[in-house]
């Protein structure tokens, strides 16, 4: 079974366009590219740490480990505000870093992980 991988770090923002634009080159020469891992960079340390809050990792640890079958269910199990609980779930899926399952006539919302690991990428060094 293939594990499923999110690399997340920070990286400055002319990093990501350089590695951009040498993508786009090897596109433009008709190289193939090798297949690449899930990634999520943010700018600085302030930006990811508010993004991946303590409340938002505790949703994600939550949902690998008990698999709640609605958001409401989830809420309970980490004692929080459904409605906090519901913002914060479609924040962390519009990054990608959790997925909702369609609702079928009345059955609730389930959150899913995408990932089997989140592998947090800190350079120190340039």
């Amino acid at each position: 079974m293939r594990v499923r991988r999110i690399k997340i770090g920070i990286r400055r923002p002319e990093e990501s366009l350089e590695e951009a634009k040498a993508i786009a080159r090897r596109v433009q020469a008709g190289e193939q590219l090798p297949e690449r891992e899930e990634e999520l960079y943010f700018s600085d340390l302030a930006t990811l740490r508010k993004t991946l809050s303590p409340k938002r990792l505790s949703l994600l640890w939550a949902i690998a480990e008990h698999e709640p079958r609605s958001v409401r269910a989830l809420a309970e199990r980490v004692g929080r505000d459904i409605k906090n609980v519901s913002q914060d779930l479609s924040f962390l899926s519009r990054l990608g870093l959790v997925e909702l399952k369609e609702k079928r006539r009345g059955v609730p919302v389930a959150p899913v992980l995408p990932y089997d690991e989140i592998d947090l990428n800190l350079r120190i060094r340039l």
